[in-house]
């Protein structure tokens, strides 16, 4: 007789309506209950069973339930589900295919279906990517359901960590399959036979993709006449073709540690455009003068389509052994010689005309993971930069600082690298940062500007405390159809057009400075290809930290309790981090490791200080006595040794 009262009902409905409700995102624990965090930094418990009806990182609303002055969480409705599409591996539980998500509480088994499009039989282990079908708090439905849409790696897989990541981040796993790959007709016309120029080639001796050659010559005045020749797949590669658009969605070569996922078909970017030693090759030339402190004279920039033929592939440790040690180089070509000597020169003169005229980063190293048989870590190697790859990095910003003034002042538009320095957003924190350390002459108009940050950037980059702390600060990169100033590298402007076989943007560059010197229609960039690149790169950025983030916690994991040399780069409220100076890796040293008395220890994450009893212990930059204690998933805990700071 009460089943369809509607007194009943109106009062069920004023009791709901009387009972507090929140919103906030669903924290798990791996005990199985869990918490709801709200805007307002207060938590509310979740129990198990209610747990089961929600997954980490759910934004719910729902009604807070008090008993005996304790209030938990009961979640209602579903305002944005933590997993739509994700990475999970299979498992079987009653007969029945379920999958566990990654980064997950292993308590959460989601029964499956599978798209006819996956062709694979799927065994207990396998990695799939999945969508979410249905969740327990959406309307008619009350479980979590998931369709399997695409295979990832068998469990045994020597390649599922890469594979994993590359799906996590929607990434390709292999090269472009283009059948028909030849030189465009229109390309053989007009194209300058420079195969006579003693051309050389600088890389890495694995390299394959080699898009850059180099010549160069000095003039009587002390000026040095200098070819740069970049390799030309738009001759192969037509705008608007198959091949076109499938650039246009990768953008760039993925670089994951010994695993490379080309931009073009591996045939172009590793034979018929990449510039090997006595092999004629399409390419477009850049010459330039440049005086003897190191000006580019505008006025005598050309770029030509031609012919040309490596005559040697260099490395740059055989080169950079040449000039500092004497040594043999891996050719008898004399002139070649002649032209090393004159590049060792001529860089030296630029990186002085960029310290005066621009801005140089500091040179931390590269680290390169060495692999074994089963694509294990055996090693990392922290590779400095020797004189061969300051020769290469000064030939390619000339070329690229060439290509920006003939888009600039004779085109108008292209692909333009930009970056517009501090964020706004944090601009009082930086004027108050360098005030409280004596740096008083800047106020936010001035360092929003490009000649003040340049001004602040000389002062500050030989100060590594105050250049830490500043760099959180700093907008990230983006492109721009129009010239804008590149703080960061101090250019009022800046292009690239160097790497067409492994960036889509220079390709871009290419095709209008082609479409400049042949006096055809010259098209302005798209838009929206440029926020896909922009896109695209931090998913890329994103991917290489994962597998570098994975690759050190395998590494370190059998080497809990021992002492490495670290820089403290971040301070925050539960400790520092720190980056490992002869590895590169990252961990965390949390205050508890820093110093055993909680109430003596306090962080300045603002000043970038910790103190200890009211005195400066530790601050950004400083270089540290670590020991492993700790590696779990991929984060990495350290304490601060005995030694202490060095």
């Amino acid at each position: 007789m009460f089943q369809n009262n509607p007194l009943l009902a109106q009062l069920k409905q004023e009791l709901h309506e009387q009972t507090p409700r929140v919103e906030g995102i669903v924290r798990a624990h791996e005990k199985g209950f869990g918490f709801l965090d709200t805007d307002n930094k207060k938590s509310y418990f979740i129990p198990v069973a209610k747990m089961k009806r929600v997954c980490n990182g759910d934004k719910v609303s729902g009604t807070v339930i008090s008993n005996n002055d304790k209030e938990s969480f009961e979640p209602e409705s579903l305002i944005e589900s933590a997993l739509q599409k994700f990475i999970g591996k299979i498992d079987f539980q009653d007969r029945a295919m379920v999958i566990f998500p990654e980064n997950m509480s292993t308590n959460l088994a989601i029964r499956c279906k599978i798209n006819k499009q996956v062709s694979e039989k799927l065994k207990e282990g396998d990695w799939v990517v999945a969508t979410l079908v249905s969740h327990p708090l959406q309307e008619e439905r009350n479980q979590f359901l998931a369709e399997i849409v695409r295979f990832v790696a068998e469990s045994n897989s020597p390649y599922q960590l890469w594979l994993k990541t590359l799906a996590r981040y929607d990434l390709e796993t292999h090269a472009p399959q283009i059948e028909s790959l030849t030189i465009n007709n229109a390309e053989l016309d007009n194209r300058q036979d420079l195969t006579d120029v003693n051309f050389f080639t600088i890389d890495s001796e694995d390299t394959e993709d080699m898009d850059d050659a180099i010549a160069i010559s000095k003039g009587e005045q002390g000026d040095y006449q200098l070819m740069v020749a970049i390799a030309d797949p738009t001759a192969y590669v037509l705008q608007d073709s198959e091949l076109d658009h499938i650039a246009k969605i990768r953008n760039f070569t993925t670089y994951l540690p010994d695993f490379n996922i080309p931009m073009l078909p591996k045939e172009l970017a590793n034979d018929l455009c990449s510039l090997k030693a006595n092999q004629k090759r399409p390419a477009m030339i850049c010459k330039m003068n440049i005086d003897e402190t190191g000006n580019i004279n505008s006025d005598e920039i050309t770029f030509i389509p031609a012919w040309i033929e490596s005559k040697a592939k260099l490395t740059y440790n055989n080169v950079s052994n040449f000039l500092e040690n004497n040594e043999d180089l891996t050719t008898n070509n004399i002139i070649i010689k002649q032209q090393i000597n004159y590049l060792a020169n001529l860089a030296k003169i630029r990186m002085t005309w960029r310290q005066t005229n621009a801005l140089v980063f500091k040179d931390n190293g590269d680290y390169r993971f060495e692999l074994d048989e089963n694509r294990q870590v055996k090693s990392i190697i922290k590779e400095s930069r020797r004189i061969a790859n300051q020769i290469v990095e000064e030939v390619m910003v000339l070329a690229n600082q060439a290509l920006t003034l003939q888009l600039k002042n004779k085109i108008g538009f292209g692909v333009f690298n930009i970056h517009s320095g501090f964020d706004s957003k944090y601009i009082e924190q930086v004027v108050t940062f360098l005030n409280d350390n004596g740096i008083s002459e800047f106020n936010k108009e001035s360092l929003l500007s490009f000649d003040g940050y340049v001004k602040l950037r000389r002062i500050i980059d030989n100060t590594p405390f105050l250049s830490t702390k500043l760099r959180k600060f700093q907008s990230s990169a983006d492109f721009s159809i129009e010239p804008h100033p590149h703080f960061g590298l101090g250019f009022d402007a800046y292009a690239t057009w160097t790497s067409p076989i492994r960036k889509y943007g220079d390709m871009v560059n290419h095709r209008l400075i082609k479409a400049y010197i042949r006096s055809q229609k010259l098209m302005p960039p798209d838009k929206e290809q440029l926020k896909s690149m922009n896109e695209r790169r931090k998913m890329l950025r994103l991917a290489e930290r994962d597998m570098a983030e994975n690759l050190y916690a395998q590494y370190l994991s059998d080497k809990i309790d021992e002492t490495y040399s670290a820089e403290i780069i971040d301070i925050n409220r539960g400790g520092a981090r720190i980056r490992l100076c002869d590895i590169g890796a990252f961990a965390f040293v949390p205050l508890s490791m820093i110093h055993s008395v909680k109430e003596e220890i306090v962080p300045f994450p603002d000043e970038g200080v910790i103190k200890i009893k009211d005195k400066v212990c530790y601050k950004l930059a400083d270089i540290v006595t670590v020991i492993i204690c700790q590696v779990k998933n991929q984060s990495i805990i350290a304490k601060f040794s005995d030694e202490g700071k060095k």
